[in-house]
C-alpha cells in the first residue's frame, strides 16, 4: 500500500495533448509564441501514447510551457517531443530570465521563487505540482538553465 493510484487513466496521445497545452496557454497569455517541434516523431502512434490521466497531465505541462512563456516575455519557446525506447521526452526551452544556479535545487519546493522573479507574479506551487503529477505517472524531471540566458526542463514519461 502507500502507493498513490490516480484514476481513471486513459490512453493519452502527447502529440495531441502538446496542440492543446498550446492553445490553453495562448488563452491564458495571448501573446505567446509557443513552437511545437514533432519532426523526430516516429510513424507508430504507439510510440507517443501514454497511459495517464489526461487533465493531470495537461495540467502538469500547462503549468511548465506557460511558466516558459512568462519568465521569457513571451520570446518563442520550443516544445521538442521524441520518442524511443519505450520512453517519451518532451522538452521545453525558453530565452529567459534563467534560474541562478543557488536557486536550481530548491526548484521545486512549494513556495519556492528563484531570487530573480520579483518582477513576475507567481506563488512557487506550479513546477512542485508539476514534479507530483509527472511522478504519479512514474516520469522524471531535469532541469537546466543559465541565469539570462534561458531553461531546458525536460519531462520524460515511460511508455506502457
Amino acid at each position: 500500500m502507500g502507493e498513490l493510484t490516480v484514476q481513471p487513466r486513459e490512453e493519452v496521445r502527447i502529440d495531441e495533448l502538446l496542440w492543446d497545452i498550446k492553445e490553453a496557454v495562448y488563452q491564458v497569455h495571448p501573446e505567446s509564441k509557443i513552437e511545437l517541434d514533432l519532426n523526430k516523431l516516429p510513424e507508430d502512434e504507439a510510440a507517443v501514447t501514454v497511459k495517464a490521466n489526461k487533465n493531470l497531465l495537461k495540467l502538469a505541462l500547462t503549468n511548465i510551457v506557460s511558466n516558459a512563456c512568462k519568465y521569457s516575455d513571451f520570446k518563442p519557446v520550443s516544445v521538442r517531443l521524441e520518442s524511443s525506447n519505450n520512453i517519451l521526452s518532451i522538452a521545453v526551452v525558453d530565452q529567459g530570465i534563467g534560474i541562478p544556479q543557488n536557486d536550481i535545487q530548491h526548484i521545486f519546493e512549494p513556495f519556492f521563487r528563484a531570487s530573480n522573479t520579483s518582477n513576475f507574479k507567481g506563488y512557487g506551487i506550479g513546477l512542485p505540482l508539476s514534479l507530483n503529477i509527472i511522478r504519479l505517472h512514474r516520469g522524471s524531471i531535469g532541469i537546466k538553465s543559465q541565469e539570462g540566458m534561458g531553461t531546458e526542463i525536460k519531462v520524460i514519461l515511460p511508455i506502457n
